[in-house]
């Protein structure tokens, strides 16, 4: 069973209610200012809609909040008199031409809403929401993919910018970095080209619905192989969420675009020493004074990967599907535990993914008389017993001893000096691979199968469409 797709003609009209999106430029600035980089604006007071000024490629224009609600304006250095207004929209004359105002070094398209909120300054980009994808295509997707790859993520990206828009914060939609979805501006528009502005025209108002309810529509740059369940990451449980083998994000060992970008979205290493973990250890605390990790002494760092019921909330017992860490435990000298789960493992140790495993210099497996193997990260504790059947610690009083392994003797520390995650994937794991859409469009998939193959794992029912925003 395919998506379906709900035009009605060639020639349908793309209708999407208040087709203009709200995206925050900055928040809670106490100065700003902007220039008109092409066209001609008026400067409308928002709350009387009159017009108080009128400008073109020339000139700065500044702007600081009075008190909790005014704002004071002045254009090259010369204040306009009578303005007494929270609200001020720096807006198009022509909406037939190309008008771009600049503001923080980017140009945009559309208009800028300027408000006064308690004594601070919101800079909101009001643009169409098909010219905001120009855009966050190309900031997302990068470049040198194949159309089709490009046209999933319009939709996808049209999906995510509309249920924002529905589920709106208080003063804007969208922001414009990772944290939503990357918007760049006008300069990243034009480095594009015209196979993403083809892209987004010819998905022009297509998004992506479940039982008739546009969807939380999360992407991500590499799910390392395998995506995952939406409950195993964060908490909510969203049935078009589900683990996919993706083997076509191996695409990006194929591509060389900056450094080792992008094939560290693939897979990937981040190491410490034991004192570049306490540091870093030591500044989460700072800035995460909910959260600190005192555990004195860090002797272990563990993990479990077990999935959780998505209806219960409980631990089934069973390793997640793509094998993503769903708790990560440090573990102190003297046996203390601080436990963190799911997606928040990623930012507690800078992590690209929750896919990974963890590697001691120090760590070696035990086999015993059971032909049971066990693992441990140190040897402070273990003793050994000769041939003579004498008990005693490993070498001594040294720091290190000696393992034969199948192939070689190798010293290895009692104490662990060095920690390395060794890991597969970029971000969080849900939705859309970026990197394993480049892949499948390269093998011929259209961008609904690239669609359907991210959002629509075991709910071949039609409950999930593709179709026109009304």
């Amino acid at each position: 069973v395919s998506l379906l797709l709900h035009v009605k003609s060639t020639n349908a009209q793309y209708i999407c209610a208040q087709n203009q999106l709200r995206v925050a430029l900055a928040l809670n600035v106490t100065s700003g200012e902007f220039t008109i980089s092409q066209g001609e604006f008026d400067l409308i007071d928002y709350l009387t809609q009159k017009t108080i000024g009128s400008g073109n490629a020339s000139g700065t224009w500044r702007v600081i909040p009075v008190g909790s609600q005014n704002i004071q304006l002045s254009s090259n250095t010369a204040v306009i008199e009578g303005l007494s207004s929270s609200m001020i929209l720096l807006r198009p004359k022509n909406d037939d031409q190309l008008s771009l105002f600049r503001y923080k070094g980017k140009s945009y398209r559309g208009s800028l809403l300027i408000t006064n909120v308690n004594g601070v300054l919101h800079f909101i980009n009001v643009v169409d929401l098909e010219q905001y994808l120009y855009s966050v295509v190309i900031s997302e997707m990068g470049t040198g993919a194949h159309i089709e790859a490009y046209k999933a993520q319009a939709v996808v990206s049209r999906t995510y910018a509309i249920y924002y828009k529905k589920n709106p914060q208080l003063y804007y939609d969208v922001g414009i970095t990772q944290q939503w979805q990357v918007y760049g501006g006008y300069e990243s528009e034009m480095a594009g080209g015209p196979s993403v502005r083809q892209a987004v025209d010819e998905t022009k108002g297509l998004a992506v619905y479940y039982d008739d309810e546009v969807i939380q529509a999360f992407f991500h740059s590499n799910s390392g192989g395998y995506t995952e369940s939406s409950e195993n990451v964060w908490y909510a449980d969203l049935p078009y969420i589900r683990p996919m083998y993706t083997p076509e994000d191996k695409h990006a060992l194929e591509v060389q675009q900056s450094g080792e970008w992008p094939a560290i979205s693939y897979q990937w290493e981040k190491s410490f020493t034991k004192s570049e973990l306490n540091e870093h250890i030591r500044q989460w605390n700072s800035n995460n004074p909910q959260e600190k990790v005192e555990v004195g002494d860090i002797a272990d760092i563990r993990t479990q990967r077990y999935a959780i019921d998505p209806e219960t909330r409980q631990s089934l017992g069973q390793e997640t599907k793509s094998g993503r860490v769903t708790q990560l435990d440090f573990v102190g000298i003297g046996g203390s535990i601080k436990s963190f789960f799911r997606d928040r493992i990623r930012s507690v140790l800078g992590l690209r993914s929750t896919l990974f495993k963890v590697q001691f210099d120090s760590e070696i497996s035990i086999l015993d008389a059971y032909n049971s193997v066990t693992t441990i990260s140190q040897a402070i504790d273990i003793k050994a017993i000769t041939v003579d059947g004498t008990i005693e610690g490993l070498n001594g009083s040294s720091p290190e001893y000696y393992v034969l392994s199948g192939s070689a003797l190798q010293k290895v520390p009692k104490k662990y000096s060095k920690v390395i995650f060794i890991g597969k994937g970029y971000g969080h794991g849900l939705g859309m691979s970026q990197w394993g859409a480049r892949g499948m469009a390269l093998s011929g998939k259209g961008y609904r199968e690239i669609i359907e193959h991210f959002y629509n794992q075991n709910y071949y029912d039609g409950r999930l469409t593709v179709k026109l925003c009304v």
